[in-house]
């Protein structure tokens, strides 16, 4: 994420930089023109006209190349926002397919607190459909910038499965609690960075 957020500072960084070198560009041509006139550089007329030319040139290319740089980093970042857009739709897609049944089986086993084998099966089956949610997430085809996001919520998910699979072992309180903060924190991060990634690529644009 971090890595992230510098390339897109960096973005902004290169278009500062060629303005900024482009006016002190300006200002040294400002001050050799009024140190000449004052007689404090002697420059012929033909040095001076090349200096200025030259310095006009130079000018001249860093604002081609800015507007050419920024050209192609709008066409990059529209392409990865079409991309951003395309992969949250498939997964909320998928998670309204999944949802409904699986808070219906969240429901029974926190109300269920009598009978422990009626809440290991519904353990059982919501770790049944927590991994055929992870098979069909995990099938999805993404792009190299949005792999580290994927890989918060798959493993989101493989730990929620994980926790129901532990429960229907009787594992340990402590255990459970351990899966259940990881998987909290990897699904709060994973939003986090989907969020801010939309954000960074929207003020780009």
């Amino acid at each position: 994420n971090y890595l992230r957020d510098f390339r897109y500072r960096v973005v902004r960084l290169k278009y500062f930089i060629i303005v900024v070198t482009a006016l002190m560009l300006e200002i040294i041509t400002l001050i050799i023109y009024l140190l000449k006139n004052e007689n404090f550089v002697d420059l012929n007329m033909f040095t001076a006209s090349v200096l200025y030319g030259a310095i006009s040139a130079i000018i001249v290319i860093l604002a081609i190349g800015c507007l050419v740089l920024i050209r192609l980093d709008k066409r990059s970042d529209k392409n990865n926002i079409k991309l951003l857009l395309e992969f949250k739709r498939k997964y909320y897609n998928l998670l309204n397919k999944y949802s409904d049944n699986i808070n219906e089986d969240l429901k029974n086993f926190d109300r269920e607190t009598k009978d422990l084998e009626v809440k290991i099966n519904y353990a059982e089956s919501l770790s049944e459909k927590y991994g055929r949610f992870l098979k069909e997430f995990e099938e999805f085809g993404i792009p190299n910038f949005l792999s580290d996001i994927f890989k918060h919520e798959s493993n989101h998910i493989q730990l929620e499965k994980q926790f129901y699979e532990s429960f229907s072992s009787l594992s340990s309180r402590e255990v459970l609690q351990k899966i259940s903060a990881e998987s909290e924190t990897a699904h709060r991060t994973f939003l986090n960075e989907l969020n801010s990634l939309e954000k960074n690529l929207k003020l780009i644009i």
